[in-house]
């Protein structure tokens, strides 16, 4: 009993996302002691990691939801310049009723890319990330794309393809898509005219 009061002791002094090097800190800079305490805390329910290899890990104790409400905020933490991307952005702007399976986050490129939960991590080179800057459509720790530029990106690259039925054409600003596609460097799909020349009146996004 006394060593569960130790462990809740230390783990409420730690924040509701933290890493191994900060809880190591709290402990003298033990980072052997630190994972000893995480992985307690693992087996007792009051910590949960972003990925099994990522370090980042989130205080159940301090905040039961905190894996949840903190999820984006721990994912910009471990991948600096991030941004939501390819149909979750697409979806998230109401483009699509599709709904991905695993949330979609774009990366720049980088040797190694540790797994996170539920997530499907995608790279970029850093200058598809400056074209990419004036795409901003909603602001966060991890940005979302504008839809229209990252169903032109999902296109481009071949991660997802939609069919003309797959998009909701009432949503969609025809103009802005064109403009996208043409900033990647292709033309819009020719199936895809009709619908578009239907939503070019509607409330475009």
């Amino acid at each position: 009993m006394n060593t569960r009061i130790r462990a809740f002791d230390r783990l409420r002094e730690l924040p509701e996302v933290f890493t191994l090097n900060t809880a190591a800190a709290m402990l003298g800079g033990d980072t052997n002691l630190a994972s000893t305490y995480i992985a307690r805390w693992k087996e007792m329910g009051f910590v949960s990691s972003l990925g099994p290899r990522t370090g980042v890990h989130f205080n159940l104790l301090r905040n039961p939801e905190a894996a949840s409400e903190r999820r984006m905020e721990a994912i910009a933490y471990l991948f600096p310049g991030a941004v939501l991307g390819g149909v979750s952005a697409v979806h998230a702007a109401g483009w699509t009723t599709q709904i991905p399976r695993r949330l979609e986050i774009l990366i720049p490129v980088r040797r190694s890319c540790p797994a996170v939960d539920g997530v499907e991590i995608g790279q970029r080179p850093r200058s598809w990330f400056r074209k990419a800057a004036s795409w901003i459509a909603a602001p966060g720790p991890v940005p979302g794309i504008d839809p229209a530029f990252a169903l032109a990106d999902a296109w481009k690259t071949g991660d997802w393809r939609p069919d003309p039925d797959d998009i909701e054409w009432d949503e969609v600003d025809a103009e802005r898509l064109e403009l996208a596609f043409a900033e990647v460097g292709l033309s819009i799909p020719e199936d895809w005219r009709d619908e578009m020349d239907g939503s070019r009146s509607g409330p475009g996004f």
